[in-house]
């Protein structure tokens, strides 16, 4: 009987690592190096700036669609540099609303990947995904 309860229990905890890890929004500590660095390939953007401070992240989807949502500070002149060196924001121009620029970044290299970043002062917010 104690047998069933711990393999019981070990079976739980592994569905519930599965569940988190590949099913959850919630990005795991060992998934946030991937995440970032997908949602900057999947836009064409260059590496975050040195003072970002990721401030929230999330990877909704699900296997045969995928989103990552990245939100950073940083300074002005860190994130027009940014802007500057990424090849996703070349020949895109943004949309102003309220103080909000949005750029829609569809790489012409790949119909499949694609999204949105919301710039708001020192705020950035990045919305990648692919299907």
């Amino acid at each position: 009987m104690r047998i069933i309860k711990i393999l019981s229990g070990l079976l739980f905890i592994g569905i519930l690592f599965l569940y988190f890890n590949f099913f959850s929004t919630f990005v795991m500590p060992w998934q946030r190096d991937d995440a970032i660095n997908a949602a900057l390939t999947w836009g064409q953007l260059n590496k975050l700036p040195e003072n970002a401070e990721i401030i929230y992240m999330e990877k909704p989807g699900s296997m045969f669609t995928r989103q990552f949502i990245i939100e950073f500070t940083s300074s002005e002149p860190a994130i027009k540099n940014w802007i500057l060196k990424s090849k996703g924001f070349k020949n895109v121009k943004p949309e102003i609303r309220n103080g909000i620029k949005t750029y829609e970044i569809h790489p012409r290299d790949s119909e499949a990947y694609g999204g949105k970043v919301k710039i708001e002062g020192t705020r950035v917010l990045i919305n990648m995904s692919w299907s």
